[in-house]
């Protein structure tokens, strides 16, 4: 079950960790296997393929930037690129690989930005290490009318999200922070509501692992796509959530 964290002792958590991030050199994640490197592609693509009305010159937040794994990818596509995360330490990698971007520390619970400023919010795998419903209301004020939030999370209908979320040793293992969780859909729905979004757009999808093996990559994919069309999606790895401000 989730833990109910007090906020700032969640918030030295989450910045403790970006030491745990950068001594295992992300490898938690598993972005750098074959599998993961599709991944990766699948979620930069969600992330950025937000369609015409978003222009390039819109005002983008990226929260929880850590060292920029997806910051590339979206200042490839947006010119007025804010990255924002709680730990020093990542933002410093971060700011080495992409001098040209702007990094800030700052908490997505309570920023320093002003009503209304930005276009679009976007992150990924950030919402489950936060209190949800508090980080939701600060990101709809902090978007304009209109304004567009884009997040891919993990599913915790999926089998294994599921036992690394709630079993101590794995989380550990695995390389969680101590009060990461996960939802699923309904749980996000109803927050972005309570939250004022609208709009919403919020599904699983994904049943590739990071560890798949690369002569089993064209066949998962396969599957993934049948398995798209039935029930079954809903115990995909990841969700995908797209909400508006109105």
């Amino acid at each position: 079950m989730r833990a109910n964290v007090p906020l700032a002792k969640r918030v030295l958590h989450e910045d403790q960790h970006g030491q745990v991030i950068l001594a295992t050199d992300e490898s938690n994640w598993g972005w750098n296997t074959a599998a993961g490197e599709i991944r990766k592609e699948r979620r930069a693509k969600f992330l950025t393929d937000v369609g015409p009305a978003v222009t390039h010159d819109a005002a983008v937040l990226e929260i929880g930037c850590g060292t920029g794994t997806f910051t590339g990818a979206i200042a490839s596509r947006f010119t007025h690129l804010t990255c924002i995360d709680i730990s020093e330490p990542l933002l410093a990698v971060a700011s080495k690989r992409y001098p040209n971007v702007l990094f800030k520390k700052d908490d997505i619970h309570r920023t320093h930005f002003s009503d209304s400023t930005f276009d679009l919010v976007l992150g990924c795998s950030v919402l489950h290490h936060l209190e949800l419903d508090l980080a939701l209301r600060e990101i709809r004020r902090i978007l304009k009318p209109g304004g567009q939030l884009r997040c891919s999370e993990p599913n915790l209908l999926n089998p294994q999200i599921y036992l690394q979320k709630n079993w101590g040793w794995l989380k550990r293992r695995l390389g969680d922070s101590p009060d990461e969780y996960a939802f699923t859909t309904g749980q996000i729905r109803q927050s972005l509501v309570a939250a004022g979004f609208t709009r919403l757009d919020v599904a699983p999808f994904e049943f590739l692992h990071p560890g798949t093996p690369k002569a089993l990559i064209s066949t998962i994919t396969k599957l993934e796509e049948l398995i798209s069309k039935t029930p079954l999606v809903n115990f995909a790895g990841s969700i995908k959530i797209v909400a508006f401000r109105s």
